[in-house]
């Protein structure tokens, strides 16, 4: 790849990025197992519940093993990080557009809000790629 100089701006659409994906791998990990499992968690003022959903956490975790694996690109610094990322970004967005589409009919307000949560950070986290900064992933700087 061709070398370029990074700036405090690019570093931290870097950091951005990667606290995006940590964040996003944990989450469809936890979503993922929600539903493969079903969740019935009391918080104290209310009760968390949620029903089994064998395909949805077959996708969820799908998603969650193809971010871990651009987490992975990331914090080693693999020439391939930004392709990984932006993989891991666009098959989130398509299982979750999947998801909301499937549960048009109406859903828990957990699952309806993960669908449009999910959504929006894989939308944020697409625009960061785009960004001239997150095109320099896995772009070695010039020193």
């Amino acid at each position: 790849m061709v070398q370029q100089s990074a700036t405090p701006g690019h570093a931290l659409v870097r950091l951005a990025l990667r606290i995006l994906v940590v964040f996003d791998t944990l989450a469809l990990f936890f979503a993922g197992a929600v539903h493969l499992f079903g969740a019935t968690i009391p918080l104290g003022f209310t009760t968390f519940t949620e029903t089994r959903i064998l395909y949805a956490g077959i996708v969820e975790g799908v998603c969650g093993v193809v971010f871990a694996v651009a987490l992975f690109a990331m914090l080693t610094q693999q020439t391939w990080q930004w392709g990984a990322t932006l993989a891991a970004h666009i098959v989130g967005a398509l299982g979750y557009l999947l998801g909301l589409f499937s549960t048009r009919n109406g859903t828990t307000p957990f699952n309806a809000a993960d669908h449009r949560v999910m959504l929006a950070l894989f939308a944020i986290g697409l625009i960061l790629l785009f960004l001239p900064a997150g095109r320099m992933l896995g772009v070695q700087p010039k020193h």
